[in-house]
């Protein structure tokens, strides 16, 4: 079949055109929202923008835009306010340790983590993991010299060292070391029992060898103190080699007797 001009047609001889309704139930209309944009700012507190507009639903599955004012109830926000995620989380540090140190100059540290989820804190800011310090409280030390040898070749003796609070770097001598710490100046040995014949003419009372024994002075010098504070004099074999030290000490008990 051909269309052809309607004068080709009898005007009086035309149908009436065909209507019928379609679409005949009621249009739904709804709100409906779209995804909220990005913060606008990246830093610090902003705001987001999303879409919301008025709609009728056709029968057929259509959306068609309307007049906010045919929707019911109240039109859904388009802003919200936001914050700039960063700025939410920023560079953490823990507490610094000690120093590497405890005399002079050493380096101290310390963590520094990201806490941004997408790790984008800003390098710039990062806190300093690492920086050098000085510590000066524990700069001396007790040192020690070697043990002497034994005071006496048999029967009971002492030994002696150097004891001394030096500095470690310098080397000087202070008076910082702990006292509590300090290492034994003293100790005793024995090198077995004497086998010396005992003489009968010898003089074993320190109380009488105070008054009558012939002191021509101690022999040992650097031990009679120590041999006088352990209360050794008693021991004849030691008042003889320390005669002057111990005889003073028994003429004043033997004084304070009397």
């Amino acid at each position: 079949m051909e269309v052809v001009n309607d004068s080709y047609c009898q005007p009086e001889n035309r149908p009436q055109p065909q209507v019928r309704p379609c679409n005949s139930h009621p249009c739904q209309y709804r709100w409906v929202t779209g995804e909220w944009g990005s913060c606008s700012v990246t830093c610090e507190k902003g705001f987001q923008h999303r879409e919301v507009v008025c709609v009728y639903h056709l029968q057929n599955g259509s959306l068609i835009h309307t007049r906010d004012l045919y929707c019911q109830g109240g039109k859904p926000p388009v802003l919200q306010g936001c914050e700039g995620r960063l700025c939410l989380t920023v560079w953490e540090a823990s507490e610094w340790s000690k120093c590497s140190s405890d005399c002079g100059q050493g380096v101290r540290r310390r963590t520094v983590s990201c806490t941004n989820p997408q790790g984008l804190c800003d390098p710039l800011s990062q806190p300093i993991q690492e920086e050098p310090c000085e510590d000066h409280s524990r700069c001396y030390e007790w040192k020690t010299g070697d043990w002497s040898k034994c005071s006496s070749s048999c029967g009971k003796g002492l030994q002696s060292r150097v004891v001394q609070c030096m500095h470690k770097v310098t080397g000087r001598h202070g008076n910082d070391c702990p006292v509590t710490l300090r290492p034994p100046t003293y100790r005793p040995c024995h090198h077995g029992a004497c086998n010396e014949k005992i003489n009968v003419n010898t003089i074993t009372s320190p109380r009488l060898a105070a008054l009558t024994y012939k002191c021509m002075g101690d022999q040992w010098t650097v031990y009679c103190h120590v041999i006088r504070e352990k209360n050794l004099c008693q021991d004849m074999r030691w008042y003889q080699r320390c005669c002057e030290t111990c005889r003073d000490f028994y003429a004043k008990k033997i004084l304070h007797k009397s």
